[in-house]
C-alpha cells in the first residue's frame, strides 16, 4: 500500500460531494489537455511532451543541466530520465557530459540539432497554447490557477 493510501481515513459522503466535482473536473481537463499538447508537439516538431519538456528545461537553462535538477524539473525519477535521455541520445537530441566542477556527476547537454527543433516546435507549440489557454483565461484566472496549483502541490506529500 503507498504511503498515501496508508495516512487517508474513511472520507464521509457529505464531504467529498464538495470537492470530488472539482477533483473529477481536473482530471477530466489534464487528459484532454495532455492528449492536445502530446498531438501538437508531435505534430510540429516530431516530440514527445516528455522530449519536449526536458529540451525546453535545457535550452531555458543555458544549454545544459545536472541530471538531478534535470529530473526534479521535470517531475521523473532519476532511473526514468536516464532511459528517456538514452533515447533521446540516439535521435542526436541531447548528449551527457561529465560536470567540469563536479567530476561525480554528469549534465544533460543539449545539442545544435535538439535546440534546433525545441525552438521550432515551441514557437509553433505557443501559439496554440496561447490558443486554448491564454486567450481563455484572464490576468486574474491565470492568477488564481497559479494560487490554486500551488496549494494543491504544497499539500502533496513531497
Amino acid at each position: 500500500m503507498s504511503s498515501v493510501g496508508a495516512s487517508v481515513v474513511d472520507v464521509n459522503e457529505d464531504e467529498s460531494a464538495r470537492w470530488m466535482p472539482a477533483f473529477l473536473a481536473l482530471l477530466r481537463t489534464h487528459a484532454r489537455l495532455t492528449d492536445l499538447l502530446e498531438l501538437d508537439v508531435r505534430r510540429i516538431g516530431g516530440l514527445s511532451v516528455a522530449r519536449f519538456d526536458v529540451l525546453t528545461h535545457l535550452d531555458m537553462a543555458g544549454g545544459r543541466m545536472g541530471l538531478s535538477d534535470l529530473a526534479n524539473a521535470i517531475v521523473l525519477s532519476p532511473s526514468g530520465l536516464s532511459k528517456l535521455l538514452d533515447r533521446m541520445e540516439v535521435s542526436g537530441l541531447v548528449e551527457r557530459q561529465p560536470d567540469p566542477d563536479d567530476a561525480r556527476s554528469t549534465l544533460a547537454t543539449i545539442t545544435r540539432h535538439g535546440r534546433a527543433v525545441v525552438r521550432k516546435t515551441r514557437r509553433h507549440h505557443h501559439a496554440f497554447l496561447q490558443q486554448i489557454f491564454g486567450d481563455v483565461l484572464d490576468d486574474r484566472d491565470l492568477a488564481d490557477v497559479m494560487r490554486i496549483m500551488a496549494r494543491l502541490d504544497a499539500g502533496l506529500p513531497h
